[in-house]
């Protein structure tokens, strides 16, 4: 058991030591390398003790894994701000807000990095990455370190950035997956949701009478439109493209408290069986508004190159939103989200939305 225990901990300090290594830099999912690197060495950890034919329980494998990746992204989130050389230009001079408090070091015998905007560069600024390449000190991208620190596609003036950001994704096929294991968890949980249905189907029929649902077109994956089904909170009919800060005076007792905790998207998770939307993923709009913002906002009807979902990064992150400048800000989020769609960015969305669900974070 000692020689198991040993080998344990030396494969997970070599998990914490290849993930801090990789995620040094602005601009890397630590859940994603967390988790990647910790499956990584138990796998290669489960190997060894194979040809070794060493004793191990699977069940104390899984359990020091699972305890080791809390404390691997708590300990990345807590790592000290690398220092990086700025030049310049562009996506570069919005990240002089976002350096937590640590001003850009201009001299490379200073610096571990160097942040230009590689697609805006002023040629006097060569010289100097030129240099820095040759110390072999890494040449960063501002708009990948922007989104490192803020969770967001940067969306400056002309959007350029924004359809860049999604015209180098490549999803690859967790796409198909992900519809698979979402499906399944909502199956799994079908028993409970659908007995806390019923409950909350109850008290909107004591409060407001019939019908306790209603539904509303939203827009979809590819633009097509769907209907989204949700639990009443509001006195009278609903209304087509209207803000839900205009609709202050309708909600009763009974539908604040719904939507603080979310309870009346609990028909959603109907949405999801029949592929309308997914578990994760951006917040589908009305049509009316989405039509509205499309026209305002070019790269607006990115946002449905996936399905749309029941809970999101921009919600987790940003909450509510309504009006334009609201909506630039969340689609930042949103495309942030479609370019690193992962497994692991979802599986943080959906322990995020826990804590939201439980504190009411920007509900409306």
């Amino acid at each position: 058991m000692g020689t198991l225990v040993f080998l344990t901990v030396l494969a997970h300090l070599l998990a914490f030591l290849s993930t801090d290594r990789m995620a040094r830099y602005p601009g890397k999912e630590a859940w994603g390398l967390a988790a990647f690197n910790l499956l990584l060495f138990t796998l290669l950890l489960v190997a060894v003790l194979a040809l070794g034919r060493l004793y191990y329980s699977r069940g104390y494998l899984l359990m020091a894994t699972l305890f080791a990746f809390p404390l691997l992204v708590f300990y990345l989130t807590r790592m000290p701000p690398v220092r990086l050389a700025l030049v310049p230009g562009e996506v570069a001079d919005w990240l002089k807000a976002h350096f937590r408090g640590e001003l850009p070091v201009v001299r490379l015998d200073e610096v571990e990095g160097v942040v230009a905007d590689l697609h805006h560069l002023d040629p006097k600024a060569l010289p100097f990455l030129a240099e820095a390449s040759l110390r072999g000190i890494p040449i960063l991208h501002a708009a990948s370190v922007y989104e490192g620190y803020t969770g967001r596609v940067p969306l400056g003036p002309d959007f350029n950035e924004g359809l860049m950001a999604l015209a180098e994704t490549d999803r690859g096929l967790y796409p198909w997956f992900k519809r698979v294991w979402e499906v399944g968890l909502v199956l799994v949980l079908s028993p409970f949701l659908l007995v806390l249905g019923l409950l909350v189907a109850l008290l909107v029929y004591l409060d407001l009478g019939r019908p306790v649902l209603f539904a509303q077109e939203r827009v979809g994956l590819g633009g097509r439109p769907f209907r989204a089904y949700k639990f009443r909170t509001m006195r009278g009919a609903p209304r087509e493209g209207v803000y839900a800060g205009e609709e202050e005076a309708r909600i009763t007792r009974l539908g604040r408290f719904l939507r603080r905790y979310r309870l009346d998207e609990l028909p959603q998770f109907w949405n999801i069986l029949k592929g309308d939307m997914s578990l994760v993923g951006p917040r589908p709009e009305q049509r009316i508004l989405a039509e509205a913002y499309a026209k305002e906002i070019p790269l607006y009807p990115l946002r449905h190159s996936v399905r749309p979902g029941l809970t999101g990064w921009a919600q987790v992150q940003q909450g509510y939103a309504e009006g334009v400048e609201g909506t630039l800000v969340k689609l930042s989020y949103d495309l942030y989200y479609i370019k690193h769609l992962s497994f692991w960015l979802d599986l943080r969305i959906l322990v995020k939305t826990l804590w939201v669900i439980g504190t009411g974070f920007g509900a409306r």
